[in-house]
């Protein structure tokens, strides 16, 4: 793995964007290290020639005779289309993109309709209902996968293992979907396709300045990140006893420094995901025997769970101004060393704002032995994509899916990390380097996926950490459990009743 990193390295001194983009920069001298360009060697190639794919999508020739490809979603910021050129390099990069698929599979990419999404599960269940095939795709918050309305979002969605062409080993899809699969079902994709699911995976940041003012450390964090060595004891040896009054007034307020800023659902769960921890197992063979066994007194978990509880909310360092409440505003104001935000933390006006330059670094390793760096999503910013039932035409679809999912991971997505790292002092080659090496090491799960609201994922894990009189953590499980299983129960079996 260190090799592979000291590669991002070189690659991003040469070519920041290389560094985010997934894309290899080919030898000028070897027409053949480039397979969509025809022997073009430029170092840009024109709009409409098909870019450098890493990995190929491997889709066959296609003709799907004008047919509209048709997006029904709830938020914005999934850059799935635009209008027209603008100038803006990512506006720009999302339309050339979908120029590009409309001209080699012959179809017309749709305007999406983007509604409130509570509209939008009612209406999905209304076509359905009257089978009625007008959007091909629907995305929506992966939260909204499991809230109250479990039911109804699962009834109205196709099982993508039965769409052509989608293939879940390709980087464009998140690592460890596969695990999401139950009983050979799967209803619903993460990954590149929708841009948000990049803006919404969470990194930790850290105050470049203040790293030089107040810790005086020659400690490079990046090289320590390359070596292998970034660990959640090493990141809590920075941050837990850090305090200082820097009004002098003897009370803890927003005018001190803190070593870390906490927020906790998001943040919570991607450190769980970074130390390759999993809060349930999937048991059973058969539709009849599988369950969902919750291993929540792993004791590996229970001891991370301590210390994320010492690092966010008991230490000298925890800035918890506010009991229970997240706190951005102390990292975005200059006055905290760490914190854990997801990537669209960047394009906030408080952050674009801030004086002090700052750095991208992954969620920490458990401990040095283990290979490699993981994280997840903040639930709340990142979308699924899911197929309606009421779809005919599943060859156009699944190709659609899997083409638009290769040309973001190759296109779009490297172009946004650009930009956002571009609106601060963060474009550095360390942190696009580093942006890359987090976007290939996502990772999802049943849990996430299907019951990111109602289990432990987001409010009820938050509350073992949280608030100074939260509880010992094992006793704090045991209050849960039996309300977390029985979210988790009704969840499979309504998965395991559609048809």
């Amino acid at each position: 793995m260190k090799k592979a990193l000291l590669f991002f390295l070189a690659a991003a001194m040469l070519l920041p964007l290389a560094a985010c983009s997934g894309k290899t920069t080919p030898d000028k001298s070897d027409v053949s290290a480039s397979s969509d360009t025809d022997g073009d060697t430029s170092s840009a190639p024109p709009a409409d020639t098909a870019p450098e794919y890493v990995v190929p999508d491997e889709l066959p020739e296609l003709n799907f005779d004008g047919e509209a490809f048709r997006i029904l979603q709830g938020t914005e910021g999934n850059w799935l289309y635009t209008e027209e050129l603008n100038g803006e390099n990512l506006n720009d990069t999302v339309f050339e993109r979908n120029r590009r698929l409309e001209t080699r599979f012959n179809v017309v990419i749709e305007e999406p309709n983007t509604v409130k999404t509570d509209v939008l599960i009612e209406m999905a269940s209304q076509l359905v209902h009257a089978n009625d095939d007008v959007y091909d795709v629907v995305s929506q918050p992966l939260v909204r996968m499991g809230n109250d309305q479990t039911s109804t979002s699962f009834e109205v969605l196709r099982n993508v293992l039965t769409l052509p062409y989608i293939d879940l080993d390709k980087p464009w899809y998140t690592k460890g979907l596969r695990d999401a699969i139950v009983d050979d079902r799967l209803l619903a994709l993460t990954g590149d396709m929708t841009l948000s699911y990049t803006s919404g995976t969470v990194v930790v940041y850290f105050n470049k300045t203040k790293w030089i003012d107040y810790l005086h450390s020659t400690d490079d964090l990046y090289q320590i990140v390359r070596d292998g060595k970034w660990t959640v004891d090493r990141l809590m040896s920075y941050s837990v006893d850090l305090y200082h009054d820097v009004n002098g007034n003897g009370k803890r307020d927003e005018d001190d420094f803190y070593g870390f800023s906490p927020v906790y659902n998001a943040s919570v769960n991607a450190f769980v995901y970074g130390s390759e921890l999993r809060r349930i197992k999937i048991a059973g063979d058969s539709w009849a025997t599988y369950e969902i066994v919750q291993d929540m007194y792993n004791e590996k978990l229970i001891d991370l769970y301590i210390k994320l509880k010492k690092l966010m909310t008991e230490s000298q360092g925890a800035a918890v101004l506010v009991e229970y409440a997240d706190n951005t505003e102390t990292f975005m104001s200059g006055n905290a060393l760490f914190t854990s935000l997801s990537v669209s933390a960047m394009t906030t006006p408080e952050m674009v704002a801030m004086e002090d330059d700052f750095g991208v670094l992954p969620i920490p390793k458990w401990d040095e032995d283990q290979q490699e760096y993981h994280t997840n999503v903040d639930c709340m910013v990142a979308s699924i994509v899911g197929v309606l039932k009421t779809v005919q035409n599943v060859a156009k679809v699944g190709a659609m899916i899997e083409a638009m999912s290769a040309a973001s991971y190759t296109d779009v997505m490297p172009v946004y990390c650009e930009s956002v790292l571009e609106l601060r002092h963060a474009r550095d080659p360390e942190s696009s380097e580093m942006l890359r090496m987090i976007m290939d090491t996502r990772v999802m799960d049943w849990e996430t996926l299907y019951a990111g609201s109602g289990g432990w994922v987001t409010g009820r894990q938050r509350k073992l950490i949280s608030g100074a009189n939260a509880p010992e953590i094992v006793s704090g499980i045991a209050e849960r459990l039996r309300d977390v299983q029985r979210v988790y129960d009704a969840t499979l079996e309504t998965i395991l009743s559609l048809e």
